[in-house]
C-alpha cells in the first residue's frame, strides 16, 4: 500500500508539472437546456433540472422538472447513446453525474475509449468494471476481455448523490499514411477529487465503442443502453503540448497510514480551511470510511472515502513545521463550529461559530469492542457523550447523549448551502453531496441562516440519545 501510494504520489506531481507548466486555454461548456448540442438523442434522454434517486430502489431515477441537468431512463423501447455533434482530440473534460442504485453507464472518449460510470458504492475490491476504472477492450474470436484498468482507489458515492469526473485523455498519433503511431492515452483520471487513473495506454478501443476505427478525433459519446444515469454540467477545453519539460521538484518519500484490521485512531494538528485545529483525532476505519473530530468543540470537521492519511508532515523530521495529517481518498468537509448551543430563538438566533477554549472541558474517549470512540466532554457544564461508528462501507453513525440539557438547547446536524428533505427521515445536503437519515421522531426541523441552511434537532430530555447517519 505504501509503495503503490508513493508511486501515485510521484505520477501525480509530476504530472502537474508537465501539463500545466503552460496556462491552459479556458473551459467550454456543453448547455444542456436543451438536446441541441447532440446528434439524433434518443427518447431515453430528458432534459431536466436535478434528479433524484432512492437508495434502496434498484434503477429508480426521477427527473425535477427544469433545465441544466440530463437525465437517461432506460426502456426496453428507448436505449440511444447520447453522442455530441462536435469532434474531440486532445481534450480535459469534466461533468457531475448521479447513478441511480444499481446503475450502469460510460464516458466514450472519441466514442471509443470509456472511463466506467457504475454504481461502486461501498465496493471494497475495485475492478475495471468499477466507478473510474478504464473498461476492457474485447476479442470476439476468443469472447474474452482483455487490458481494463480498475481505478486506484474506490471513492465512489452514494447513489442519488452527485459526482464528480475530471478526464485527461490524448488522442492516438497517426503519420501522413494514416499509420498509427502513438496510442490513445488517458493521462489523468479524478473521481471525486481523487486520482484514479494515471498514464494508461489504450491500445485500441474498449468494448463496445461508437466506431471500431482509430482517428484522430471523435465524439464523446455517454452511454445509454445499461442504465439510469443524470449528467450535468459538462464542460471541456484543449489540452496544448507546448511545454513538455518538467520542472524540478522535491520528492519525500511518503508516511501513509492505513487501517487493517481495525479502526485506527490518530492525534494530530489539521489543517481546515485557513485554520490549525489543534486539537484534533482522525479515525480511519478497513472499510474506507473516515473523519476527523475537533476534541475541543465537538465538530465532526470533514468526512472522506477511499485511503486514510498521509502522516509525513505529522512524522517526517518530528513534524516540524506543521505536526498535521493529510487526509487521502474524497474529502467531504463538515463544520468546525460546536455541535450544541443554546438558541433563546430557534429562528432567528444565531448559531455560534465558535466557542471560548475555557467553555470547553475534554474529558477523552473510551473505546467500545470495535474500537468505535465515545468522546466525552462538558460544554458550558453541559455533560456530553459523543459516539461516532462504523458498521459498515455506507457512511457512519453518530449517537449523541446529554445528560443534563438546559432549556433552548439544540443539536446542529448539518449545515449548507441547500438541505431538502427527499423523503420521510432523508435530508439530502449541499447540492447532494451527502445524506442524512435520522428518526423524525427527534422532531429535526430545517430553519433559514443567512444564506445558508441548518438541520437542527431540540434536545430537552435528560440521557435521551439523538442518533443520525450520515451516508455518502
Amino acid at each position: 500500500m505504501v509503495k503503490r501510494r508513493m508511486y501515485l504520489l510521484f505520477l501525480g506531481v509530476l504530472f502537474v508539472c508537465i501539463a500545466y507548466a503552460q496556462e491552459q486555454p479556458g473551459f467550454t461548456t456543453i448547455s444542456l437546456n436543451d438536446l441541441e448540442a447532440f446528434a439524433d438523442p434518443g427518447g431515453n434522454w430528458s432534459v431536466a433540472s436535478d434528479a433524484v434517486a432512492d437508495i434502496n430502489k434498484d434503477g429508480e431515477l426521477k427527473p425535477v422538472p427544469g433545465t441544466g441537468a440530463l437525465v437517461n431512463t432506460v426502456s426496453k423501447k428507448n436505449r440511444m447513446h447520447l453522442v455530441t455533434k462536435e469532434n474531440f482530440g486532445d481534450v480535459e473534460l469534466e461533468l457531475d453525474f448521479m447513478m441511480a442504485k444499481g446503475s450502469n453507464s460510460g464516458i466514450y472518449l472519441q466514442g471509443r475509449y470509456e472511463i466506467q460510470l457504475f454504481d461502486s458504492w461501498m465496493v471494497q475490491r475495485p475492478s475495471y468494471s468499477d466507478c473510474g476504472g478504464v473498461y476492457q477492450r474485447w476479442n470476439n474470436d476468443k469472447n474474452t476481455g482483455f487490458e481494463g484498468y480498475a481505478p486506484l482507489e474506490n471513492v465512489a458515492r452514494a447513489p442519488g448523490l452527485w459526482q464528480h469526473l475530471r478526464i485527461q485523455f490524448r488522442a492516438p498519433r497517426f503519420n501522413d499514411q494514416g499509420v498509427k503511431t502513438a496510442n490513445a492515452r488517458f493521462e489523468a483520471v479524478y473521481l471525486n477529487g481523487v486520482l484514479v487513473q494515471q498514464q494508461v495506454a489504450l491500445t485500441g478501443p474498449t468494448r463496445s465503442p461508437l466506431f471500431e476505427k482509430e482517428q484522430a478525433t471523435g465524439p464523446l459519446m455517454i452511454q445509454g443502453d445499461h442504465g439510469n444515469v443524470a449528467i450535468r454540467n459538462i464542460q471541456y477545453r484543449s489540452l496544448t503540448t507546448a511545454n513538455d519539460t518538467p520542472e524540478k521538484v522535491k520528492i519525500v518519500n511518503p508516511i501513509i497510514v492505513q487501517p487493517e484490521a481495525r479502526p485506527y485512531l490518530l492525534r494530530s494538528f489539521l489543517s481546515y480551511g485557513k485554520k490549525m485545529i489543534t486539537h484534533a483525532i482522525s479515525v480511519g476505519d478497513p472499510n474506507g470510511v473516515n473523519y476527523s473530530y475537533d476534541l475541543k468543540t465537538g465538530a465532526l470537521l470533514q468526512v472522506w472515502r477511499g485511503e486514510f492519511a498521509d502522516a509525513t508532515d505529522l512524522w517526517h523530521e518530528r513534524g516540524e513545521p506543521y505536526q498535521r495529517i493529510v487526509p487521502l481518498g474524497s474529502v467531504i468537509s463538515l463544520s468546525d463550529a460546536p455541535a450544541l448551543a443554546v438558541l433563546p430563538d430557534a429562528v432567528n438566533t444565531a448559531w455560534p461559530d465558535s466557542v471560548s477554549f475555557d467553555d470547553v472541558q475534554n474529558r477523552g474517549y473510551t473505546l467500545d469492542a470495535g474500537r468505535a470512540p465515545s468522546f466525552r466532554y462538558s460544554i458550558h457544564d453541559v455533560q456530553v457523550t459523543d459516539k461516532i461508528s462504523v458498521p459498515d462501507a455506507s457512511g457512519l453513525v453518530r449517537a449523541l447523549t446529554v445528560a443534563n440539557p438546559p432549556a433552548n438547547f439544540y443539536y446542529r446536524i448539518a449545515a449548507a448551502k441547500k438541505i431538502e428533505q427527499s423523503k420521510k427521515g432523508f435530508y439530502a445536503i449541499d447540492d447532494k453531496s451527502y445524506d442524512i437519515s435520522i428518526d423524525e421522531k427527534l422532531r429535526p426541523f430545517i430553519r433559514q441562516a443567512g444564506a445558508n441552511q441548518e438541520l437542527l434537532v431540540p434536545v430537552n430530555k435528560a440521557g435521551a440519545v439523538i442518533t443520525y447517519s450520515l451516508i455518502w
